[in-house]
């Protein structure tokens, strides 16, 4: 007997930050090297926060970043709300990133 009814599962991870397109369709930057991001998390203009882009298609990007808690999240959001910054415009910076990436000219 299956304990998990299969449409609500699907539903909400349709509805709830889950997986928005099948896997193939996603793509993604390299480990430590993902685009930092500022993006619009909720309904209004305030709702704003600095993160990494670490999924994205043509509609959405999963963004990953830490909340005032200190707990990291993970959020699919439209990708008309998502505007690209660079890592020293981002309040947040994510302490396993490749510097020589960001920084190249440093090394």
């Amino acid at each position: 007997m299956n304990k998990v009814d299969v449409v609500t599962a699907r539903e909400y991870a349709r509805n709830d930050g889950g997986r928005p397109v099948k896997r193939g369709q996603v793509a993604r930057a390299p480990y430590r090297r993902e685009p930092y991001v500022r993006a619009r998390i909720g309904a209004g203009a305030e709702d704003t926060v600095d993160a990494k882009a670490i999924s994205w298609d043509r509609n959405t990007v999963q963004l990953k970043w830490v909340d005032e808690n200190g707990s990291m999240r993970t959020q699919w959001v439209p990708a008309s709300d998502v505007r690209r910054i660079t890592r020293d415009e981002s309040a947040w910076r994510d302490p396993y990133d490749d510097y020589g990436f960001y920084y190249p000219d440093e090394q």
